[in-house]
């Protein structure tokens, strides 16, 4: 472990699709060991990470979360859906300004997100650590046309009847409406998480995210292409499924084989494992090793 203290900084990057917030832990170490660049999972944003970056800073490593675009304190996206392949763009401008390579570590969505870009932009991934996920959620070919009615009939209803952010009457009562939604997550563990997705307004204490975000897909991804894409990631992958997760066990077993170079754990934890404080340190260490092999 690294004898400097860790620091905590906020950056803005002008990147093409908008202004994205990044938030970074490090020691004073003059050169990191390496540069990881920390994906967060759907709703979430770059606080995900709190408790899990401080301890791959202390082991020297330069730790950088981004509110992914719609997410956080980063811009939302000027038109369009949130694809599960629409933040690669950004994923891929802030690695090239962080002079990557970088070593991607993605949590749910934000594990999908970080295979995607390390498959088509293999120069910027140093390595991919997938938490409890190991890519996007699918729909077989033949429900296509179905996935696309139900996508269109949403942005139809929600263009007709658009709803505004909901808002709380303080920060804690925002944490229990977020611990409502999952029987599983505690006020300690997802606090960090919700208080910087909230902004003060006149009407209470309101969501930053994009409500677009909770969209249904017109298009997804099939199983095959999600295969091709995994075929495609060229660097050392750990994949680290939380005992206690979401993602059933059959889903890593039918796509771990398509990885050229891939490693698979099973810790304790939930699906937010990374901000479990009982948790948190078996699966940093976990990644430590990992990362200083590769």
């Amino acid at each position: 472990m690294s004898s400097f203290s860790t620091t905590v900084s906020e950056q803005r990057f002008t990147t093409s699709v908008g202004e994205l917030s990044v938030r970074s832990w490090a020691t004073g170490a003059a050169v990191p060991t390496g540069r990881i660049l920390a994906l967060h999972g759907w709703l979430d944003n770059a606080a995900s990470f709190d408790r899990l970056a401080p301890l791959l800073a202390a082991a020297g490593f330069q730790v950088s979360a981004l509110d992914l675009p719609g997410h956080g304190h980063s811009d939302w996206l000027a038109g369009g859906n949130y694809y599960i392949w629409e933040p690669v763009a950004a994923v891929v401008e802030v690695a090239r300004q962080l002079e990557g390579p970088v070593h991607l570590l993605g949590h749910s969505m934000g594990a999908a997100t970080a295979l995607l870009t390390a498959a088509a932009y293999p120069e910027l991934a140093r390595s991919v650590v997938a938490l409890d996920a190991l890519g996007p959620l699918t729909t077989p070919a033949e429900q296509l046309v179905s996935q696309l009615r139900k996508g269109v009939d949403d942005t139809l209803r929600r263009q007709q009847q658009p709803g505004r952010s909901k808002c709380y009457r303080s920060e804690e009562q925002a944490i229990q409406a977020r611990v409502g939604k999952d029987p599983l997550l505690t006020a300690e563990c997802i606090a960090p998480v919700v208080r910087r997705n909230l902004r003060q307004t006149t009407q209470g204490w309101c969501w930053r995210s994009d409500p677009r975000l909770r969209g249904v897909s017109k298009v997804r991804l099939t199983e095959p292409q999600v295969a091709a894409v995994l075929q495609a990631v060229q660097c050392p992958v750990q994949v680290v499924r939380a005992r206690q997760g979401i993602i059933p066990q059959a889903m890593f077993d039918l796509r771990l084989p398509h990885l050229q170079d891939g490693r698979f754990i099973a810790l304790p934890g939930h699906h937010h494992f990374h901000l479990q404080t009982d948790c948190c340190g078996a699966l940093g260490q976990t990644l430590i090793h990992f990362y200083q092999d590769n």
